[in-house]
């Protein structure tokens, strides 16, 4: 294994690698010149403070928090898009279009007709009786809800708007209960629901920064850990003024993580990561591989998302391990794939592989091939693109104009050729090689896996193939060995960390985050690679703690 001396220069190369093919694993460029002083350490400069678009999951569990149980939670919300391969990222410059607002309306009234239409539900939800609803019943109710729904407390001239909007409304239906129920509406509908809304405070030590509120970081915690608004424990927090001190937001953060809903909301920032949300749309020739039935790519999901949920939670293992691991998660279906005797179960139960197994980890699962793999055939172009891209964090450019990415048919008469043969044609070619021989040597390690992941030992005409390849000189054979090496390099679990701050935080890292970004990869080597100390790691990091003064001035002259 390499030292943990390298890491900076692996992380460094990454951030600064934003045009053209990179080198070899390794490699970094170079102009042929050697600068005659050491660069200087860049200042730090935060992010930009923003406004938030909730998921749709996010949306749910907020009404789920607000109403409670039983509620039927709308499904037609507005999607939940990807920007730069991350739902967060694109929840940051996401508005809402007039389409989406009617969805939001709708949703709204559909979650306030179930709780008034139980007249007990109403009352307890109210906290008083129907028929004093009167400033001396509402005010304190609003408080109270507001500072939940909202996520902060809600200034007084706010509430004073709202009582003044629930009476005139109840005063023109002749109905006081349903001039309660347009204000909770309106509530719902508001901004400061829809969005997470942060502006941050001028940071008392350093004029330049802007720290967020004790407010805003309950809810960065929340939504990041959670995909929740924040509990109880931690607007208490938030009202105790705790949570700019980076130990108290430690100690939430972990109470968080052994949360039943921490799971399921960081396994979001693994679904992205690993863009397994892909598979919902997959498709495949039903007559190349009529096993690829309606159901196996959400099989194909599912064991994806446990095995990272059992390495990071269950097991607490070297997050590494999700690239080796001998332990899955099988349906009967996915059990006929992988040609595994099938108890007789009905959902999912953990399988051990055998040591000598064909298959290790996330990269041999079918849902990694499967995606990664055209609709007849497989790709060894875009599996290798995956590997350095998103796990690696290169930048492999698009071909150059006018240059075909297709391969031509065979001529009749000439003798059959693998894909790995047919692809030589693309490294042969200047414009192609560059990009080519940085994936296809990686992806010709899979190709004993078709296109929905079944293994195999020739292809689709009878030719044997070839998977030994080389990647920075070093000789591998197989997916297993290829994934294990990918596992071990430095710039793969770099990638991992630099990832996961971008996703928390919401945008790309900036160069001004350098340091920042460093300071969370080294945390999580020094872990020895444990996910939950890398999300720690991150929630105390002052760029997930602070933003830019300058565009906070910016925000607040716009609003």
């Amino acid at each position: 294994m390499l030292g943990r001396s390298h890491w900076g220069a692996w992380l460094l190369v990454g951030l600064l690698a934003n045009t053209g093919c990179i080198g070899e694993i390794g490699d970094q460029r170079s102009t042929g010149e050697v600068p005659d002083d050491p660069p200087t350490e860049p200042s730090f400069v935060p992010a930009e403070a923003t406004l938030h678009r909730l998921t749709a999951k996010q949306l749910q569990n907020s009404w789920l928090d607000l109403f409670g149980e039983p509620l039927v939670l709308p499904a037609d919300l507005p999607g939940d898009d990807r920007l730069y391969g991350f739902s967060s990222i694109a929840a940051s410059s996401t508005t809402i279009a007039p389409i989406d607002a009617e969805k939001y309306e709708q949703a709204s009234y559909a979650v306030l007709d179930q709780v008034w239409s139980d007249p007990a539900r109403r009352t307890a939800l109210l906290g008083c009786d129907e028929a004093s609803l009167d400033e001396a019943c509402l005010r304190p109710f609003l408080e109270d809800f507001l500072e939940q729904a909202w996520r902060r407390p809600a200034a007084t001239e706010e509430v004073t708007q709202l009582l003044s909007l629930m009476t005139a409304i109840g005063s023109d239906l002749g109905d006081p209960v349903a001039g309660v129920k347009f204000g909770l509406a309106a509530v719902l509908q508001s901004p400061n629901f829809l969005f997470r809304v942060e502006v941050g405070e001028q940071d008392p030590t350093n004029a330049k920064l802007l720290r967020f509120t004790h407010w805003e970081m309950a809810s960065r915690l929340s939504f990041l850990l959670a995909d929740s608004p924040p509990d109880e424990e931690l607007r208490e927090a938030a009202r105790q003024g705790d949570l700019q001190d980076p130990q108290r937001v430690e100690e939430e953060a972990r109470r968080l993580l052994a949360l039943p809903r921490a799971k399921e909301a960081l396994t979001r920032f693994f679904r992205d990561f690993m863009n397994v949300s892909a598979l919902d749309t997959v498709d495949k020739s039903a007559e190349a591989f009529p096993q690829f039935s309606a159901t196996m790519a959400a099989s194909m999901r599912s064991e994806m998302e446990q095995i990272f949920q059992a390495v990071a939670f269950d097991q607490t293992a070297d997050f590494r391990s999700v690239f080796s691991t001998r332990e899955t998660f099988l349906n009967e279906e996915l059990a006929n794939l992988y040609g595994v005797e099938w108890t007789g179960a009905q959902d999912f139960v953990p399988v051990t592989l055998a040591a000598d197994s064909t298959r290790a980890g996330l990269l041999t699962t079918p849902g990694f091939l499967a995606l990664n793999a055209h609709e007849t055939q497989t790709s060894p172009t875009h599996r290798g693109r995956f590997v350095r891209i998103n796990l690696l964090c290169e930048d492999i450019p698009p071909p150059p104009p006018g240059v075909s990415t297709s391969l031509p048919e065979p001529e009749p008469g000439q003798p059959l050729q693998t894909l790995r043969e047919r692809l030589a044609q693309h490294r042969d070619d200047p414009a192609c090689a560059a990009c080519h021989d940085q994936m296809d040597p990686i992806g010709f390690a899979f190709e004993q896996f078709d296109a929905i992941g079944r293994y195999r030992t020739v292809d689709e005409n009878g030719l044997t193939l070839d998977v030994a390849t080389e990647v920075n000189g070093v000789p591998l054979t197989g997916a297993v060995e290829m994934a294990a090496y990918i596992a071990e390099l430095p710039q793969a679990s770099a990638c991992i960390a630099r990832r996961f701050y971008e996703h928390a935080g919401a945008h790309l890292a900036t160069e001004g985050e350098a340091t920042q970004v460093q300071t969370v990869v080294d945390d999580f080597v020094a872990s020895d690679f444990a996910f939950q100390s890398l999300v720690v790691s991150l929630v105390t990091n002052d760029g997930f703690r602070y933003a830019t003064a300058q565009a906070a001035e910016t925000t607040e002259q716009g609003q």
